[in-house]
């Protein structure tokens, strides 16, 4: 079997588990805006769990209402959260997945708006909150007894979380969350020294551990990559706290809001595969419990290899199951995946305010699909881009006869000197582009090259489609591709932020629709799609290609 290690069952204390895949906790924001779960939720956690994913670790929910740290964020924190969270695991665990919950509160990041008043934190402020817009927090310090009082609330939220069906439950102290912020001293004016701090986080721990049957893990980054953060000999020194108390895993990430570059928390393109293994690495070596790696490990060679060289136990898998949420089942069977880019489009959507989203894959909540639309239609698309390809692939899916046009075999973009803002992974864009124009054969789609398309087969088409991409703003592309190509060259966030303005401007100003009518002809129903109906990033016209090939046809619960 390919990649057995990855596919072989693991423990988690006394939690057996069928693979070592994790879905991480990532927000959705497809809770309602009292935190319940919704349908939504339920679908896309589902669908992860049906795809063959081992654990699934449920998004962050804070103990306490006041460490909410956004807009529709899951809730555990009364029990009125219960009968939706319990509909939640039946969901996951009916399709052969284990279920787990990361318990998180916001600290000083959590969103006042939220709140209903000012969060509660161990520094007074100013703190700075990104959430849709920038913010400034001035928290409210804890005493003695909103320590205790943090520590309850962790305890009945991880007996509720146990109530509602969860098979695990996950502490939280990553990424400048408030039990990172309880371990920092750049973060923390109440707890007096390293070892006082650890000793706190160590007894909430041991107290969760002691409240529940079920196995509690413990997130930690391995290095927050700023001056005053933690590197990786604290973490260590962290760790040999925490891991005394009686947790069965650790999960090991990096970065933090205070990051020299804070995009390192969920690594895009420019960071290498395996970001953060040579630290889960020194951790597992550290630790008498199983370690999860998080970071860029979408590729199954990746995920592979870290098992085998003994840098984790089990992989945490998050962008490339939003991707693909069947990634797990068709790597076990050999077949494609739908590549993860790292480009986080999904990143960005959720922290603007928007629910969960995806460059690649145009509807996260659900693989499902009809099986026939009412009437087959032939349908003729100009044009073999992302969006053209995925007009083809959905409209194949739904029984429509598709023929693509096309004037190259490459997607341009993977060679563009930058993408949605960061220097490209083009071998991850390559692989991407072409799984989408071998999806196309398998399923049927005629590819023929621009010149050598029949022309009887055009005019009898029931719907022409014009995905040829942009058109351009006279004199603008020469210049602008030539800057973009100099200034990310140059050192220095100023430079970074200019190149990333340049690139939008291209994307969108500098680009014209195509006009109505160019192709087919009076009487045939005609479509753009993508940057021919409207120039913008990858993730905009793969999904109104997709909208466009399922107009007017029933979509599948």
């Amino acid at each position: 079997m390919p990649f057995p290690r990855l596919f072989a069952p693991g423990r988690i204390g006394s939690l057996e588990i069928r693979n070592r895949v994790v879905l991480p906790s990532m927000t959705t924001r497809l809770a309602d805006p009292e935190g319940r779960v919704t349908p939504d939720l339920i679908s896309y956690y589902r669908e992860r769990a049906r795809g063959g994913c081992g654990l699934v670790v449920v998004e962050m929910a804070s103990p306490q209402v006041r460490g909410r740290h956004r807009r529709n964020e899951l809730g555990i924190s009364s029990d009125r959260h219960l009968a939706g969270l319990q509909a939640l695991t039946a969901a996951i665990t009916a399709h052969g997945a284990r279920a787990g919950i990361q318990l998180g509160h916001g600290g000083a990041r959590a969103l006042p708006a939220e709140l209903g008043g000012n969060p509660l934190a161990a520094v007074p402020g100013p703190v700075s909150v990104f959430e849709g817009g920038a913010h400034t927090n001035f928290p409210e310090v804890c005493d003695e007894e909103a320590l205790e009082t943090l520590i309850v609330d962790h305890v009945r939220a991880a007996q509720r979380a146990e109530e509602a069906g969860f098979d695990l439950v996950e502490l939280h102290g990553a990424h400048g969350y408030l039990l990172t912020q309880l371990s920092h001293q750049d973060e923390n004016s109440v707890l007096p020294d390293a070892a006082a701090r650890y000793r706190y986080l160590a007894e909430l721990a041991r107290r969760v551990v002691q409240a529940v049957g079920i196995p509690v893990t413990y997130r930690v980054n391995g290095q927050d990559y700023y001056r005053e953060g933690h590197g990786l000999a604290d973490t260590l020194e962290l760790l040999s706290h925490v891991a005394a108390t009686g947790v069965s895993a650790i999960s090991v990430s990096g970065g933090h809001y205070l990051s020299d570059d804070p995009e390192i928390m969920i690594p895009p393109m420019p960071y290498p595969d395996g970001t953060f293994l040579a630290e889960a690495g020194a951790v597992r070596q550290a630790v008498p419990v199983p370690v999860i790696a998080a970071g860029r490990l979408n590729t199954p060679e990746v995920a592979e290899r870290a098992l085998a060289l003994g840098q984790a136990d089990f992989v945490a898998i998050g962008r490339g199951q939003i991707a693909d949420p069947h990634w797990v089942r068709k790597t076990q069977q050999g077949q494609r995946v739908r590549e993860c880019l790292a480009c986080n489009h999904c990143v960005r959507e959720m922290r603007s305010g928007g629910r969960l989203a995806c460059a690649v894959n145009p509807d996260v909540l659900t693989a499902d699909r009809p099986s026939a639309p009412s009437r087959p239609q032939d349908r003729v698309v100009y044009g073999g881009g992302p969006a053209g390809l995925t007009y083809a692939v959905e409209s194949a899916r739904a029984g429509h006869r598709v023929c693509v046009v096309a004037r190259h075999r490459e997607w341009l973009a993977a060679s563009a000197p930058t993408f949605n803002g960061y220097a490209p992974d083009r071998d991850r864009m390559v692989r991407y582009y072409t799984g989408l124009w071998q999806e196309c054969l398998e399923r049927g789609v005629d590819i023929v090259p621009e010149g050598e398309e029949d022309p009887a087969r055009v005019e009898r088409a029931d719907v022409v489609v014009d995905a040829r991409g942009a058109t351009y703003v006279p004199w603008a592309a020469a210049p602008t591709r030539i800057a973009e190509h100099l200034l990310p060259l140059l050192p220095g966030p100023a430079a970074r932020a200019m190149s990333r303005r340049l690139h939008r401007a291209f994307l969108h100003r500098l680009r014209l629709p195509r006009p109505d009518g160019e192709l087919g002809t009076v009487g045939q129903e005609q479509v753009r799609v993508g940057d021919a109906a409207e120039p913008g990033e990858l993730a905009a016209a793969v999904h109104s290609a997709y909208v466009q090939a399922w107009k007017g046809t029933h979509h599948a619960a």
